[in-house]
């Protein structure tokens, strides 16, 4: 639909990770390889064909935490990978959010030498090389950063246009539809066969119920409320949606009436709101929810509270949590900070602090 959409293809994931110097894996939202680079197969020892399709878990040692299994609920750090002949080293790993050719989640995954094997590129190549080594490398990461951006914005602007279309195309023809069925209704209600006239009104009545689904949809999709309203109203929205549809009590509030941020960021903060409240009523087993938005000064502080049954933040790591990882890297690319803290017993807790013009 988009042509911006095209570099989300895996073959283009693929072209771009050939040029990468770091060492580059690519998933699907499993955490499947999918792409894999010469550099990849020089760090780890295998070539390309044998190891797409396979869990990326291939690499990781059994005793290893902190490569969390398969990288859920993992952004940045050192961590254990083991090569083909078996060898444990440490590198450090970022992962990066994209979007596949589905729409679906794909991950695109970076090794680098660790702190170790930094002081030995640092020793062989000198001061200067390692200094270069090192901006570049943090170039690679903001460039990948942006280009997550890059592709959440499309992401974003063709639901809203989806959305439209299923509102005012689809939803226009529905109405008139009904307009029309109605009459029919309206002309035969003197008519004697009475299964015909059950028959107009069964119709009239799944007309009514197909209109009701094409505005969820397309409210779903993207709530027009949150660009003609605003950040508060939409929030509101949700707050009444998710108790209604859940049946978890929910108190949401705010010290601004109207909260004046960017619309990427209205749009993060939107998104990060839904993706907690989706996860409070899949997994907390929850009877309250509280969430209070606070603007002090320039700085917004979103902060998400239930009562459920809560977790182990120690392992979390090993948990398929994309929800949350999804919330981070929407953070992330705010240049904001996530934070998360459970207890079993005692709920979680979910703040994301940013900058009003992030």
């Amino acid at each position: 639909m988009h042509k911006e959409s095209d570099i989300t293809k895996e073959g283009s994931n693929q072209l771009l990770i050939q040029h990468l110097h770091d060492a580059a894996i690519c998933t699907d939202a499993g955490f499947t390889i999918t792409g894999w680079n010469k550099a990849a197969e020089n760090l780890f020892g295998y070539h390309e064909h044998e190891v797409l399709g396979r869990d990326i878990a291939l690499l990781i040692p059994s005793h290893s935490y902190g490569a969390s299994i398969k990288y859920n609920h993992f952004t940045e750090g050192v961590t254990e990978q083991i090569t083909r002949n078996g060898q444990t080293i440490h590198v450090h790993a970022s992962v990066h959010r994209m979007a596949a050719r589905d729409g679906d989640t794909a991950y695109l995954i970076l090794f680098r030498s660790s702190n170790e094997h930094s002081k030995a590129e640092k020793e062989t190549h000198g001061e200067e090389k390692y200094r270069l080594l090192i901006e570049e490398y943090e170039k690679t990461t903001e460039q990948l950063r942006e280009l997550s951006d890059h592709l959440e914005n499309i992401r974003e602007t063709e639901r809203t246009n989806i959305s439209r279309e299923i509102h005012d195309e689809l939803g226009q023809q529905l109405t008139i539809l009904k307009m029309d069925i109605s009459w029919l209704d309206l002309k035969l209600k003197d008519y004697n066969d009475a299964a015909v006239v059950q028959r107009i009104e069964d119709t009239v009545n799944l007309l009514n119920e197909t209109i009701k689904t094409v505005r969820r949809i397309a409210t779903e999709l993207r709530p027009s409320m949150l660009d003609d309203l605003g950040l508060v109203a939409a929030m509101e929205w949700q707050s009444r949606e998710f108790e209604n549809r859940s049946g978890i009590q929910i108190k949401f509030e705010s010290n601004v009436s109207l909260l004046p941020a960017v619309p990427s960021v209205a749009t993060s903060l939107f998104r990060i709101y839904q993706e907690a409240l989706t996860n409070v009523g899949r997994h907390a087993n929850a009877n309250h929810v509280v969430s209070r938005l606070q603007l002090t000064q320039d700085e917004i502080t979103l902060t998400i509270k239930d009562d459920g049954q809560g977790f182990d933040m120690q392992t979390l790591a090993h948990k398929k949590t994309l929800g949350i990882l999804g919330m981070k890297e929407r953070t992330l690319m705010m240049k904001g900070h996530f934070e998360i803290t459970s207890a079993p017993g005692e709920g979680t807790t979910i703040v994301v602090i940013t900058l009003l013009h992030a």
